[in-house]
């Protein structure tokens, strides 16, 4: 085939009008699989413990929306994102604090990790009491904030769905007219509370626990449990997962961080075509997996290659 020159300035020309030449790309739009632009990546409680705990003494819940810290997926240029669709963060409230009310179009959840009798998530009006262990979720718009009426700080972990919302070009976000809401009502045993004790109890007998379904449409949540040396392989997947050790030590293979040993509060992003696999260390434990499958199921992408 005789190739033609273009005329002179064609492309130009097509550029000043918005148009790309699908037989020029400057780079490929479609490739033969996933191609991850985020990494693994660990985050240690301890370190995080230690951090929020100095910024409470130069950062008050009246100056931030929320004292946190975000984890961040170390990929040049990112400055939110954990992983595509999901972001964590380490949270710290101090005793007597409250953390204003808001509402969001993201769906949000929060892994309790240290707290004391007197913490508590105001959800629509409804006080749901906090524990170690303790899922706590709040809905997409649904108003929530937070008190500390206890004598320790309270630390947990948030995870919410904000990329993806931003990726949908679908954020909203709104102020509750008062700094916290009125308390209307107490519901110890709500349905957005998911207690440590019985995700623990249900992980370890059944061994991949899934709860939260329906709730939160894009969000799904597993409580896992794994005897020692017990493993796990999960291959490459398209969905991407945050894990958050909540009982004992487990220990997460995944490339190129290798076999990552983790205790309770430690968080492993394996985002999207990173192969992983998980495995029970000394003495067991268990842990919190956090995933963005529901979308790709929803979607109909979750087996695409298969049909």
């Amino acid at each position: 085939m005789t190739t033609i020159a273009p005329p002179e300035s064609f492309f130009e020309e097509l550029d000043a009008l918005a148009f790309s030449p699908g037989w020029a790309k400057r780079e490929p739009q479609m490739w033969a699989e996933p191609r991850s632009r985020y990494v693994p990546a660990v985050w240690r409680y301890a370190d995080a413990l230690a951090a929020l705990t100095r910024s409470a003494g130069f950062v008050s819940t009246e100056f931030a929306e929320r004292r946190n810290l975000i984890m961040v997926n170390p990929i040049a240029g990112n400055i939110y994102p954990t992983c595509r669709h999901l972001v964590a963060a380490y949270q710290l409230v101090l005793p007597g604090e409250t953390a204003r009310s808001h509402r969001h179009s993201p769906n949000a959840l929060r892994l309790v990790l240290d707290a004391e009798p007197g913490i508590y998530t105001l959800v629509d009006g409804m006080q749901v009491d906090m524990a170690p262990g303790d899922v706590v979720l709040t809905p997409q718009w649904r108003w929530h904030g937070h008190a500390n009426n206890s004598a320790a700080p309270a630390f947990w972990i948030d995870f919410l769905d904000v990329p993806l919302v931003q990726n949908l070009e679908n954020m909203f976000f709104e102020h509750h007219p008062e700094t916290l809401e009125t308390v209307q009502g107490h519901a110890p045993d709500s349905s957005l509370r998911y207690r440590g004790g019985v995700l623990a109890d249900r992980a370890k007998v059944e061994r991949d626990y899934a709860f939260g379904d329906g709730q939160m449409p894009t969000v799904g949540l597993h409580a896992i449990g794994l005897g020692e040396g017990e493993y796990r392989d999960y291959g490459r997947r398209i969905d991407n997962n945050i894990f958050a050790v909540t009982q004992g030590e487990v220990v997460i293979s995944v490339e190129p961080l290798g076999r990552v040993t983790m205790t309770r509060g430690d968080v492993l992003v394996a985002p999207s075509w990173c192969p992983f696999a998980i495995e029970g260390g000394t003495g067991g434990g268990t842990c919190l997996r956090v995933t963005d499958e529901p979308v790709f199921e929803k979607l109909g992408f979750r087996d695409v290659r298969a049909a």
